[in-house]
């Protein structure tokens, strides 16, 4: 499958996960979205994100998304549901995993959970995460 095929999925609960989705968007790059609960479903298409994979956080596994998975970010809303959401999300995915707090709890409780990457931010603005992303499309499109 080529990675071009995989949609960057999105756990966005707060403003700042909702900004850096209309970022994406505004990049031209295919963007799908993690919910577990109804309000965050519309929220999303509202956003206008079309592929929304709904998770139900008391089930014991996740059934992957129909469509392929590309990188995911996690914005952190509450530490118990993150840890949750890494436990149902790893297992569907070998693609990096990135989670965006404004909390201090240690990385290595996330890592042992499965996320590859912690950023921790007191702004809004996470526009810099959008970087490698662009990075990566444009030398694809040069490659090709």
């Amino acid at each position: 499958m080529q990675e071009t095929d995989r949609m960057i999925t999105i756990f966005a609960p707060n403003g700042m996960g909702e900004d850096f989705i209309r970022q994406l968007r505004g990049a031209g790059l295919p963007v799908a979205a993690i919910v577990n609960n109804l309000r965050a479903g519309k929220r999303m298409e509202k956003l206008g994100i079309k592929n929304i994979w709904k998770i139900r956080t008391t089930n014991s596994k996740a059934l992957p998304p129909e469509k392929p998975l590309g990188r995911i970010y996690l914005f952190e809303s509450s530490f118990t549901l993150t840890c949750r959401l890494l436990q149902l999300v790893r297992p569907c995915t070998s693609e990096r995993i990135v989670l965006i707090t404004r909390n201090h709890y240690p990385r290595s409780i996330y890592r042992l959970l499965g996320c590859d990457m912690v950023v921790y931010t007191q702004s809004d603005n996470v526009s810099f995460l959008l970087t490698d992303l662009l990075q990566k499309t444009i030398s694809r499109t040069e490659q090709a």
